[in-house]
């Protein structure tokens, strides 16, 4: 009976390992997005910032995703969908549709992904370079004592 105990007791330790590992990820994930969109912000800004140039249209410029090949027309669906609506918004809630689209664009292509054969989202250059910069920031962060930074 104690070498069941002691099974169970290691399966159950693998079954906590997984879920941290997936809470992990599912944090990595959302964070992804995040700084994704806030990438897109800041180009959003940019543009804004133009003389002349109006909200939508900065929307427009900022919503080209020649980089997400072979995905920049599923990313452009859901870019499209926020910038009629922007005229009037909020800075915070115009930020909030650019997150939203970028989450639904990330989690679209991530499933694409996964059913085409594809490389993973997880396995692209570009989301590693994002894990590796946070987990740096951490690390600094831990080492000087610091709150992580957001």
């Amino acid at each position: 009976m104690a070498r069941e105990r002691g099974a169970g007791a290691k399966g159950s330790g693998r079954r906590r390992r997984r879920q941290k590992d997936k809470e992990f990820m599912d944090a990595a994930l959302d964070g992804f997005i995040r700084d994704q969109a806030l990438h897109l912000w800041r180009d959003f800004e940019i543009y804004r910032a133009r003389p002349g140039m109006s909200a939508a249209q900065a929307l427009a410029a900022a919503g080209f995703f020649g980089d997400k090949q072979p995905y920049a027309a599923l990313w452009s669906a859901h870019w499209g969908g926020i910038a009629v609506p922007a005229q009037g918004l909020s800075d915070g809630e115009l930020y909030g549709r650019i997150e939203g689209a970028v989450r639904a664009a990330v989690l679209e292509e991530r499933e694409t992904r996964s059913k085409s054969g594809d490389r993973l989202l997880e396995d692209l250059d570009e989301y590693n370079e994002f894990i590796r910069r946070a987990l740096g920031t951490l690390l600094a962060d831990d080492l000087s004592g610091k709150e992580p930074s957001p």
